[in-house]
């Protein structure tokens, strides 16, 4: 074999999961048909499991560095407020909050961090062919006329809603386009909202978006496009006026004017080679989804590659259970955001803003929105590999990132940090859980306890004493916890010994 894991785009799904990869001991290459990265690219938004992902590959303080900082989302009909996700309201995170960085940027720094690794993008490399067998797979690749063959262990498509890897497989897309192209420009706008706010406007001539972006009065502005009139600064400007909001759009960097569609591949895999991001799911901008999606996705697949490679090939046959439904509910939902927001004169225009009006009522309604715009709540349950139940924690759900003052470290402490991010984890909360406890040696074990006493008969096992019980949820059970800090198990310890079996067969990297 030439390599564990051939990824085929170095978008930012591709990147991710190669930094991953290879953080996880993997072998990997990556091939992109582009001669660079694409400058004018559409996504922005990092929402907050994104940053928490970020931080596990090790470039979330240089995304925090660089980006720029939005507390709020706005939704505006009628050239009124109607609604307000507030992100400073997510409280199981480090990061309440979304950066704006342009995608290109995001890009570069994986980039930076995977040639810093040894792993570099192979340019103007397109994949054109993919045949495999029961012990892996040959992918034919052309780099400036010569064509070559790559054998790997596995291949996985992140080359886009346009995936050539897709095409080869002959798997089909569901779906349909919109009718309304939109048109997207890099901008120097004097706007009068606070930087630390992102709009979304519609009113009866269509949509206009605006997103701080780092630099001296720069944003983001997305917006569907003038039917028969070529995006300049005066159209852009003529555009804005759905917002209601007196802003002069001062220059342009660039228009770009694209389609969209709300579509999802109907299987992410076949045999050996696997979809990821916009290869398998395209959908709106609407609340700065599709980037975030495809990070998920790659921190999904990684860690069940990783474990394939090391003996549990059974691993690899959850991503598709877990992460198609995921997609799904976030193209339903970005869907009937933009449709909701495209009503123009539809009379139904006013049922909507009711409907907003009342959820802006409502701060249990907007939490909620807060925690699905941030993708916290994306989870697995029931999805094969995941079992139990405790407290409204189950197997599948994403393990809460509290905040807590750990009393033997003497600091303030976030649960994530506690555990290691390259193997599964048993989540103790009381030590005399461990009694009778086979651990695989690829598991850590680790203890969060209230009790200072117990705090100091575990063993040697690393140890955080939560004094003032701000993780009093998860007192009273065990869990075990994956790379990609969703819940295998959550319930008594005595279910971790089954939950723990498949993972006595890993062994090192084969």
């Amino acid at each position: 074999m030439d390599t564990d894991v051939l990824i085929v785009g170095a978008g930012p799904t591709g990147l991710a999961l190669a930094a991953r990869l290879h953080r996880l001991g993997v072998g990997v290459r990556v091939i992109d048909k582009h001669a660079g990265v694409l400058e004018l690219t559409k996504s922005a938004a990092l929402h907050a499991r994104t940053l928490e992902h970020l931080r596990d590959l090790g470039v979330v303080d240089a995304v925090l560095a660089e980006g720029r900082r939005v507390d709020v989302l706005c939704l505006r009909t009628g050239h009124r407020d109607r609604l307000a996700v507030d992100f400073r309201t997510l409280a199981d995170t480090a990061y309440p909050f979304m950066v704006d960085i342009p995608q290109a940027r995001t890009e570069h720094l994986l980039i930076d961090l995977l040639a810093d690794q040894g792993v570099r993008v192979e340019r103007g490399t397109e994949c054109t062919g993919v045949e495999q067998d029961a012990d892996g797979v040959r992918a034919t690749v052309v780099t400036g006329g010569r064509t070559a063959t790559v054998r790997a262990r596995w291949l996985v498509g992140c080359d886009g809603a346009h995936s050539t890897v897709r095409g080869l497989l002959g798997i089909e897309r569901v779906g349909a386009p919109y009718a309304d192209d939109w048109v997207l420009c890099d901008a120097v706008v004097d706007w009068p909202l606070p930087r630390n706010e992102m709009t979304f406007s519609g009113d009866t001539e269509g949509i206009f978006g605006v997103f701080p972006l780092p630099g001296e009065r720069r944003y983001r502005l997305a917006y569907t496009a003038t039917p028969g009139v070529e995006p300049d600064l005066r159209d852009a400007q003529n555009a804005m006026a759905r917002t209601g909001i007196e802003g002069t759009i001062r220059s342009v960097d660039q228009f770009w004017t694209f389609s969209l569609a709300h579509e999802q591949a109907v299987r992410y895999r076949s045999g050996r080679v696997f979809l990821a991001g916009d290869a398998g799911h395209v959908h709106t901008p609407f609340g700065g989804q599709g980037l975030n999606l495809g990070i998920g996705d790659a921190m999904n697949l990684a860690w069940r590659l990783a474990a394939a490679a090391r003996g549990d090939a059974g691993a690899l046959d959850s991503y598709q259970d877990e992460r198609h439904p995921v997609a799904a509910q976030v193209i339903a939902f970005t869907h009937r955001g933009a449709q909701m927001m495209l009503l123009r004169g539809d009379p139904r225009r006013h049922v909507r803003d009711a409907a907003l009006t009342v959820l802006r009522s409502s701060p249990r309604a907007r939490r909620a929105l807060a925690r699905r715009f941030s993708q916290l709540d994306h989870g697995y349950r029931r999805a094969s590999g995941t079992s139990g139940r405790v407290r409204g924690l189950a197997g599948g759900d994403r393990l809460p990132d509290l905040a807590f003052f750990d009393g033997r470290a003497n600091r303030p402490r976030r649960l994530h940090a506690l555990l290691p991010d390259d193997r599964h984890t048993v989540l103790l909360t009381d030590p005399a859980q461990a009694e009778g406890l086979a651990v695989p040696d690829s598991c850590a074990v680790r203890v969060l306890t209230p009790d200072w006493a117990r705090a100091e008969s575990t063993g040697g096992v690393p140890t955080a004493l939560d004094r003032g019980r701000e993780a009093a949820r998860l007192y009273g059970a065990a869990y075990l916890v994956r790379p990609d800090r969703h819940l295998a198990y959550a319930g008594p310890a005595a279910g971790l010994s089954a939950a723990l079996a498949p993972l006595a067969r890993l062994g090192e990297v084969r």
